[in-house]
């Protein structure tokens, strides 16, 4: 199990189980860019899921969120402390957007220079992310690792992000049914991805208002994929803490058959606190970790 407190009043909670593939080809991230100037920190949140009878897709998705993070870090907290003048206003949307999808260019062309100099062929990860800030979450994806919005005030659950299938793009055109989406042969075959051979210009993006109490799940589809948005509504509505709200999302994955590695994130949003432009950041990890399951309990501070 990995550990890493900042603050006893948030919460997000990650598991990664391999489930019955022979290794876990999803990788995650959760760390912090701290702010400076006024600005308060971010958190950021990802997923990436390694495509399925690919090659390398344990190394294409580590080595793609290790790019994403580099690039996002140097972008938003780097740049900006580079001869400053004043205080910095808080992070813009446009700000984050240009940010996240110079991180996204950047890794997929990394990926193609990796897989053409290692001579792998065909690779590539789905990838999900969440970069919160105050009362914003900025999301991005490629794929059909989902994002799913819990509002506390109403107990109603949105899937932010969209799935980038070839099943998904046929529903939306209103050439199949959801009746027949949910069966149809290409579910599981990606338009975008990481490592893809052209990215859309703009990247998909996302922009949520966060109330206190709120829930965030990001989640490879090993987890979501034969869950109902009722079923994962119902879960998510649970007045459990997270860690047991995670046990029992890969349950119920597990029930409705899943056999491919699980990975979650599930984030609480915290209250507003008075200080949180001037938080002093302070990061402690404790690291263990067995084969076959990785657990993490992220507490940062707000």
């Amino acid at each position: 199990m990995t550990t890493l407190r900042l603050d006893e009043r948030v919460q997000c909670v990650i598991r990664s189980e391999v489930n019955q593939r022979p290794r876990n080809e999803d990788s995650f991230q959760a760390l912090v860019i701290p702010g400076q100037g006024g600005r308060g920190p971010l958190y950021l949140l990802m997923i990436a899921d390694g495509m399925g009878g690919h090659a390398h897709g344990e190394d294409v998705s580590r080595e793609g969120l290790r790019k994403m993070s580099t690039c996002l870090l140097e972008e938003l907290l780097v740049a900006p402390s580079i001869n400053p003048v004043g205080c910095f206003p808080p992070h813009t949307s446009h700000e984050v957007q240009s940010a996240i999808q110079l991180a996204i260019c950047q890794a997929n062309l990394y990926l193609h220079a990796m897989m053409k100099k290692n001579h792998w062929g065909v690779a590539g990860a789905t990838l999900v992310l969440a970069l919160i800030g105050c009362d914003r979450a900025w999301v991005a994806n490629l794929g059909d690792s989902p994002l799913f919005h819990w509002h506390s005030s109403t107990g109603e659950l949105t899937q932010v992000t969209e799935d980038h299938t070839v099943t998904h793009a046929l529903l939306r055109s209103g050439q199949i049914s959801p009746a027949m989406a949910d069966h149809h042969a290409y579910k599981n075959v990606l338009e975008l991805y990481l490592g893809c051979d052209r990215l859309p210009d703009p990247l998909p993006f996302y922009e949520r208002h966060l109330r206190e109490g709120d829930r965030l799940l990001l989640c490879s589809d090993g987890v979501s994929g034969g869950l109902s948005l009722a079923t994962l509504q119902s879960i998510l509505s649970r007045p459990l803490p997270l860690e047991a709200l995670a046990e029992d999302l890969i349950q119920a994955s597990l029930a409705a058959e899943s056999t491919d590695n699980q990975t979650l994130i599930l984030w609480q949003h915290p209250a507003p606190t008075p200080d949180l432009a001037s938080s002093a950041l302070t990061t402690v990890l404790e690291f263990s970790q067995t084969p076959l399951s990785r657990n993490t309990l992220v507490q940062p501070r707000w």
